[in-house]
């Protein structure tokens, strides 16, 4: 390709980008490459041209993505994991007070674990993930918890807010992080999720920890190992369900798309409650 032909690319040549490897590669893959050059583009001042013909180009690629590049679903976290869970953690003791808060939080607010706990127990980045300081008091009358993130996956350093609200469940988040408090007292500049070791130091729980925690219990159960998304794919899912309109499900999970819709699960359960919504709207209002 000629040099004065790459910059701009024709939206033409982006597609021909876009398919050279179609059918070998992720969708996800060649869009992400397309996103370099576009990125490339930007960091020059040079026009992009990338237009509704790339972005169907780019479809077709997903569509042709080799099975061996496809990933299995991630089942959501269910109750009965949760009820599992507090049954066999020790919710005194300071490792597993901060596992079950970690477990409600993300759950029910519907959170990202980069968001809320950091890659290893040793190091951890203030300003990317909670510290004590951003845990506020209640809210609400009904005790409801604002956790407001310094950093956040789709927002960046601008941060967003989650919303922890009392659950009739034995996975209320509220109560989950005031046992953690009470067992483990949350120093306001360390991660919200410290717990003591048996020096009485305060430790960084980890991600690994957390989930290595959280899969050896249910595999005692005979529970798949668990990946981190599934907690927030739960509180997603059981919101759906309950009938909660989508575009509010959005902006709880601080998603700034609706590509959260592939999170959604049980699909067999939210479909016939979407439509018997539906159909009560079209009776009273049409």
């Amino acid at each position: 390709i000629p040099s004065k032909q790459r910059l701009p690319a024709s939206e033409e040549l982006l597609c021909c980008f876009a398919v050279s490897r179609a059918g070998e590669i992720a969708g996800g893959t060649a869009r992400g490459a397309v996103t370099a050059v576009k990125a490339e583009h930007i960091r020059r001042g040079i026009p992009w041209k990338g237009g509704l013909r790339l972005r169907y180009t780019l479809r077709d690629v997903e569509n042709l993505t080799p099975e061996s590049s496809k990933r299995e679903e991630r089942p959501p976290v269910t109750e009965d994991m949760i009820n599992i869970l507090k049954a066999e953690l020790d919710l005194g003791d300071p490792k597993d007070a901060a596992v079950f808060a970690v477990a409600c939080s993300a759950c029910w607010g519907r959170i990202r674990l980069s968001e809320m706990l950091s890659d290893t127990q040793s190091k951890y980045f203030i300003g990317r993930i909670l510290v004590g300081a951003d845990l506020g008091p209640a809210a609400t009358a009904a005790g409801t918890q604002v956790l407001k993130f310094p950093w956040t996956k789709p927002k960046g350093e601008h941060g967003d807010k989650a919303i922890l609200c009392h659950q009739h469940t034995k996975s209320d988040p509220v109560n989950a992080i005031e046992n953690h408090d009470t067992v483990n007292t949350i120093p306001a500049d360390l991660p919200l999720f410290v717990y003591r070791n048996e020096k009485g130091d305060h430790t960084c729980l980890s991600r690994r920890k957390f989930l290595s925690r959280c899969n050896e219990i249910w595999s005692r159960h005979g529970v798949p190992s668990t990946t981190g998304h599934s907690f927030r794919i739960r509180g997603t899912t059981h919101l759906l369900i309950a009938g909660v309109n989508p575009e509010v499900v959005q902006a709880m999970g601080c998603w700034k798309s609706d590509t959260f819709l592939v999170y959604w699960r049980h699909f067999g359960h939210i479909s016939p409650l979407a439509c018997g919504i539906f159909r009560f709207v079209k009776q009273v209002f049409i």
